[in-house]
């Protein structure tokens, strides 16, 4: 194993873009975003062919994005090009929102919702709508499709799980080193809609009201549940979001 040589400054520029350094050498793992998880026959044989020509020939896959193990420094602006031929690119790092995790409630016969449609809109609107936009720390987004919890969405930052009539929403959940089982919000949202603008008001008001270096759940208990709740069932976050990003 060759010794790491390459500068702290960059090391963090290249995680900022996806890029995790394997410890101790010259090489990276390049974290492939792949929307909600699913990839066509034709995309994994790419990111096999991409493995095997830049890497070390492993596919890890972590919280639905997939990392390709042992890229030289020397060689990530080539593999960077090469994944742009496909309209793939790397990412889901730093403090902002992170990639969508959701389960196959879409076909699953206990699925109460479309999982695959409603995670590729939060991809769509919030993981790169809001790539510009920091945070103070990471947010995480999970969609479940019932009550069988199969992605844990009471374990993000916001969880939305299918219910009967519509979407059960949980607010301040994490996992790790520290842990935050998230609370529900006191009424099921009828609407994707609504849904959705609950969800950027969250991002809004993590944005806003966040202190540096503090997970949403810190956020919302130093605030307040109740607090944050009104705010969330409110219009005024969506109202100044163009002063709140700033």
């Amino acid at each position: 194993m060759s010794e790491q040589t390459i500068p702290t400054e960059e090391i963090q520029r290249l995680k900022g873009l996806g890029f995790i350094t394997n410890k101790g050498t010259n090489r990276f793992s390049a974290r492939v975003i792949t929307v909600n998880g699913r990839l066509t026959a034709h995309q994994l044989r790419f990111l096999a062919d991409a493995a095997e020509t830049f890497g070390e020939g492993i596919v890890f896959t972590t919280r639905l994005t997939a990392e390709i193990i042992g890229i030289p420094y020397e060689r990530i602006e080539e593999f960077t090009a090469f994944l742009e031929k496909e309209g793939m690119e790397t990412g889901g790092t730093g403090a902002r929102v992170r990639p969508v995790v959701c389960c196959k409630g879409t076909t699953c016969r206990f699925g109460l919702l479309d999982s695959y449609g409603i995670s590729e809109e939060i991809h769509r609107r919030f993981y790169k709508g809001y790539h510009h936009v920091p945070l103070p720390h990471k947010f995480k987004i999970a969609v479940g499709g019932c009550p069988n919890n199969c992605v844990k969405p009471s374990l993000n930052d916001v969880g939305i799980m299918g219910w009967k009539g519509g979407y059960k929403i949980f607010i301040g959940g994490r996992w790790g080193k520290k842990q935050s089982v998230g609370q529900p919000l006191h009424r099921v949202i009828e609407s994707a809609d609504e849904l959705y603008d609950i969800i950027e008001k969250c991002i809004l008001l993590f944005k806003e009201q966040g202190l540096p270096g503090e997970r949403f759940c810190d956020t919302i208990s130093r605030l307040g549940f109740d607090n944050v709740e009104a705010q969330l069932l409110a219009d005024d976050l969506l109202a100044r979001k163009a002063e709140i990003i700033g």
